[in-house]
């Protein structure tokens, strides 16, 4: 197809000078000139402050609870080669200030990164870098770890007591959050809690080290700028991510007159759900149009910013496709389920790939929150032990899972649907039963329970 320009004679307006017309049009000239101008000055100022500072070795740590017995003055990264790193925190409490170290940690393992099969696709680097940036990262260092270093114990605990936890929080690119813990004998309690702004500028510098693409080219979406979408819409090709070997329907129950049940994380978050659910059971819950308390920056929850939810899209389970798969990032043969809901929006499918079967716990229903807890997208475990990150690197992990309408194009789960991730175990006395559970926004509560027989793959 060709473009033509209109005629010109008809285009261009009559250039014949009209005295009591020049200082209007002077006038608009210097508005049109101007205002952008100053606009784009604002602009370049804001970037210059956003992203000139790149001091990770002096960073501010908030503390937002007014009655906090402890406080966080800063937060200290020393960066030395291959990206191992001492981090230093001073905490004040009742006893003065103390500094808590956690020494020889792999900081690239809090960094997004795209796993080298789709290093070479554009639209699959982007979207590997913005699930991976708005998925929770929450790192534990276990009490008696190697990288704790506490000489003197912290708020009368002693360092063999003490757990301490690293998050690249899902709010986009910068927001941290620091966490101490007491291990006691009822259970881990969080003596602190606080949030830093990680350096932007080098945080940027890190991406583009540890990717083929430079900061600037994903930052529209790893920090969700005006018009970001999560990539709705987007043609997503799942044979770049593993090649299918055996595909057959299998049985799946949808157990939606079951109870809810809201157990160790729901249990805790069901406050932040806001009214009431009209029913007790999964079929009730998608039948309705729940809000939760919004997280929001630098990691708690506002009251008065509501998130919705639509999960009438997913309300009834239609049918589940399983099948065999081989991945690029491993040599086990692996499992593939697709979940195919009819909704209100057509069909969505529920795709969860690379599932290494004997991974997965077997566990009873009641026990569902001590099963697998993954993001949908691409990102870690919600919460992962240091050892369990050091031992593989996320961008060798072959699980990953995405929702798709039905023509193959992602659909934003997180906003327009409402979902966050899913749990996983296999049944207590079945191993070939697989238990699926969907998890809301930011994992409140969960909105279904599934069975699918992995056997009949």
């Amino acid at each position: 197809m060709t473009l033509s320009l209109p005629n010109q004679e008809q285009a261009l307006p009559d250039q014949s000078p009209n005295p009591k017309e020049t200082p209007t049009r002077k006038r608009t000239f210097l508005l049109w000139f101007l205002v952008p101008a100053l606009i784009s000055g604002s602009g370049f100022l804001l970037f210059i402050n956003r992203y000139s500072n790149k001091n990770i070795e002096q960073i501010a740590l908030q503390t937002p609870a007014e009655d906090a017995t402890f406080v966080g003055s800063n937060i200290s990264f020393q960066v030395g080669e291959n990206y191992q790193t001492d981090v230093a925190f001073d905490i004040a409490g009742p006893d003065g200030e103390t500094t808590l170290n956690l020494r020889d940690i792999d900081l690239s393992r809090f960094i997004p990164q795209v796993p080298e099969f789709a290093k070479d696709d554009p639209a699959l680097t982007r979207w590997f870098l913005t699930e991976r940036e708005f998925n929770r990262q929450r790192v534990i260092f276990s009490a008696g770890s190697e990288h704790i270093d506490i000489p003197g114990g912290f708020g009368g605990y002693s360092a063999d007591q003490l757990s301490i936890g690293l998050t690249n929080n899902c709010l986009g690119a910068g927001y941290w959050e620091l966490a101490i813990y007491a291990e006691t004998p009822t259970g881990r309690e969080t003596i602190y809690q606080g949030y830093f702004d990680f350096s932007r500028g080098a945080y940027a510098d890190m991406v583009a080290e540890l990717n083929p693409t430079s900061y600037w080219s994903q930052a529209r979406t790893m920090e969700a700028w005006p018009g970001f979408g999560f990539l709705k819409g987007m043609q997503f090709d799942l044979s770049a991510f593993r090649d299918v070997t055996k595909e057959s329907e299998v049985t799946a129950t949808d157990l939606a007159n079951e109870e809810i049940m809201a157990l160790g994380e729901q249990d805790k978050k069901s406050k932040l759900i806001v009214g009431e659910i009209p029913g007790t059971t999964w079929a009730d819950l998608r039948s309705s149009n729940i809000q939760f308390q919004s997280f929001v920056p630098p990691g708690i929850y506002e009251e008065n910013r509501l998130w919705g939810s639509d999960y009438s899209q997913i309300e009834t389970l239609d049918k589940v496709i399983g099948r065999e798969i081989e991945s690029p990032l491993t040599t086990e043969p692996l499992k593939e389920v697709e979940m195919v809901f009819n909704g209100s929006e057509g069909t969505r499918k529920l795709i969860l790939t690379g599932l290494d079967v004997e991974a997965i716990p077997q566990l009873a229903s009641e026990d569902y929150s001590d099963g697998i807890y993954m993001p949908l997208g691409f990102g870690t475990p919600f919460t992962q032990d240091y050892e369990d990150l050091k031992r593989i690197n996320p961008t060798e992990h072959p699980f990953m899972s995405v929702v798709l309408d039905g023509d193959n194009r992602v659909v934003d789960y997180r906003i327009d649907i409402g979902l966050n991730g899913v749990v996983l175990h296999r049944d207590q006395v079945n191993p070939n039963l697989l238990h699926v559970y969907p998890m809301s926004y930011e994992r409140i509560t969960l909105v279904g329970h599934y069975t699918i027989d992995l056997a009949e793959i």
